[in-house]
């Protein structure tokens, strides 16, 4: 007797011996019978061949039943479904609702922020024993809450490659540092006393000597429109790369100095989005300290501008041919805008994907639980 230990079988005395998964399956006619341990299978194989499913065996075939009565010591069960995980069948990835899934990356937060704090105190005889002296409470980290929508776009095509900017009810928590180039004293001076770094073309020509501080400790640059000719003939291999140049997309470019004082003002509650090759959107939803009220109404605001935003046209993949010999191509119908959406944090081991009926603000279980 002889049994293949791989996907193939080997046929014996008109039986089968088959490995699925991690269970050996006997088929004998329309009988099935599966083995939940490996070594059983050869026993079982080898009784297949004896006199009990023989010619001469009074032992009927007809059900797999009466083989599962007789064999149930030997760890036989009946074949109902074949239940494998491969790579042609992942394993399904759980969705969650928007406030669920929100609940489950800040409770996810919390509980890395009390490891941290543990091992903090552990470790503290061990800072002492190297002369290391804790200067006030432990300062434990505030994880960023981010979000990342995958919409059914190609930034190769024309009108797909979105980019802005848009602000948020409760802000980011974080503090931006900016560039504000502008000729008018009055607002170098206010934005300076903001605690910006300002001015005109001095300012232009200290970056180019290299006299300026590193431009990558600031997130962002502002600017009115006498002051572009200058910057774009002069800075825009230095601001282009590190993402800081002006741009009227991300609403970085003003008229006059009432303007950019006045957004200077809320660049602590702007974020700037702008898709990637994959036609995937990233923004910041938060710090980990917020609470989840102010998190869903920066989502909700986030999920409202990625709808207004939509273009005309959208859509990645092969367009399907028309049928005939006329070889011309049609849009397909029915196409979806918002594929998928996962919420995650700075020091979280994975995402959590949502539901896209609560994140979708054309659908009716826009942030609730759908029922």
């Amino acid at each position: 007797l002889r049994i293949m230990w791989s996907r193939s079988f080997s046929v014996f005395h008109n039986k089968r011996a088959v490995l699925t998964g991690s269970k050996y399956v006997l088929t004998s006619g329309h009988s099935n019978l599966t083995v939940a341990r490996p070594r059983l299978a050869v026993a079982v194989a080898a009784s297949a061949v004896s006199s009990s499913w023989s010619a001469k065996s009074a032992v009927s075939l007809s059900s797999a039943s009466t083989l599962s009565a007789q064999w149930s010591l030997c760890g036989v069960s009946s074949l109902h479904q074949r239940s494998y995980v491969s790579r042609a069948h992942p394993q399904p990835i759980p969705e969650y609702p928007v406030t669920t899934a929100l609940q489950i990356v800040l409770d996810g937060i919390e509980e890395r922020k009390a490891q941290r704090a543990a091992r903090w105190e552990r470790n503290k005889e061990k800072r002492l024993s190297k002369g290391v002296q804790d200067v006030g409470p432990y300062r434990n980290q505030d994880e960023t809450v981010e979000l990342s929508i995958n919409l059914n776009l190609d930034p190769r095509r024309p009108g797909q490659a979105l980019r802005g900017s848009l602000m948020l009810p409760h802000g980011t928590g974080k503090t931006v540092s900016c560039l504000v180039f502008s000729s008018d004293p009055s607002v170098v001076q206010r934005a300076q006393e903001a605690g910006h770094k300002a001015g005109g073309e001095e300012l232009v020509d200290r970056i180019i000597n290299g006299h300026e501080e590193p431009l990558d400790q600031y997130q962002r640059a502002l600017a009115t429109k006498e002051m572009m000719p200058q910057i774009q003939k002069q800075l825009a291999r230095l601001l282009g790369p590190r993402g800081l140049m002006p741009n009227p997309k991300t609403n970085t470019i003003f008229d006059d100095g009432a303007l950019l004082l006045q957004s200077l003002n809320e660049q602590a509650n702007t974020i700037t989005y702008r898709t990637d090759a994959s036609g995937i959107l990233h923004f910041v939803l938060g710090k980990g300290s917020f609470s989840s009220e102010q998190l869903l109404d920066n989502f909700q605001t986030i999920c409202q501008t990625v709808q207004e935003i939509k273009p005309e046209t959208y859509g990645k993949g092969k367009k399907k041919k028309k049928s005939g010999s006329g070889g011309g191509k049609k849009t397909s119908k029915n196409v979806k805008y918002w594929l998928r959406a996962h919420l995650t944090a700075t020091q979280g081991q994975g995402s959590v994907r949502m539901d896209l009926r609560s994140v979708d603000p054309t659908s009716p279980f826009f942030m609730k639980e759908p029922e």
